[in-house]
């Protein structure tokens, strides 16, 4: 048993030294890290720091760094997705609730027709699934998103995504936690 929970520490060392090189790499070239990780599965607990998620997960066999714009990541929300927004004194959303329990007391309830959260920032619906009630908001660049597994992140404008930086820095950030570990 001991030398299982030393391999796991052992394990987990390596992981976040390798996942931080990728992060600290996306982060210089301006690439949003939406959520660094550590392990996999639900969470175990969470918070959030400039801009970042910070999740350590239930099975300490891995991580990621879930970078705006590249591979996996992808926050769409689907026609007819039922949410609530936060908005700020000027009608910005400041925050998209679509999570399966969404638990959101104040806000204003809203049956999504479609939201544009990369280019032109707006999200369109029907207040209280009313289709009498059809309105358009403008979405704060840095608005937060609350996913359908309670996950809250960033959402990423084009400026922001992985792709949207040179060819030169996208190798670098890749390059960056295999080189951390070399470094160890």
């Amino acid at each position: 048993m001991k030398a299982v929970i030393s391999f796991l520490i052992i394990f987990s060392i390596l992981v976040v030294i390798h996942e931080y090189g990728h992060f600290m790499m996306a982060r210089k070239s301006g690439i949003l890290v939406r959520e660094f990780a550590i392990g996999f599965g639900p969470k175990m607990v969470s918070w959030r720091r400039n801009h970042t998620t910070f999740t350590i997960r239930w099975l300490p066999i891995g991580g990621y760094v879930r970078m705006a714009g590249a591979g996996d990541d992808d926050s769409t929300i689907e026609p007819g997705t039922m949410g609530t927004l936060q908005v700020n004194d000027a009608g910005v959303v400041t925050k998209i609730d679509i999570s399966e329990h969404n638990t959101s007391l104040s806000g204003i309830p809203i049956q999504i027709a479609k939201a544009d959260l990369i280019d032109n920032l707006t999200i369109s619906g029907n207040e209280n699934a009313d289709p009498d009630q059809a309105r358009t908001f403008k979405v704060d660049h840095d608005a937060l998103i609350i996913e359908t597994d309670g996950t809250e992140v960033q959402i990423a404008p084009r400026d922001v995504q992985f792709q949207s930086v040179s060819v030169v820095k996208r190798i670098l950030t890749n390059f960056a936690g295999p080189f951390n570990n070399f470094l160890l």
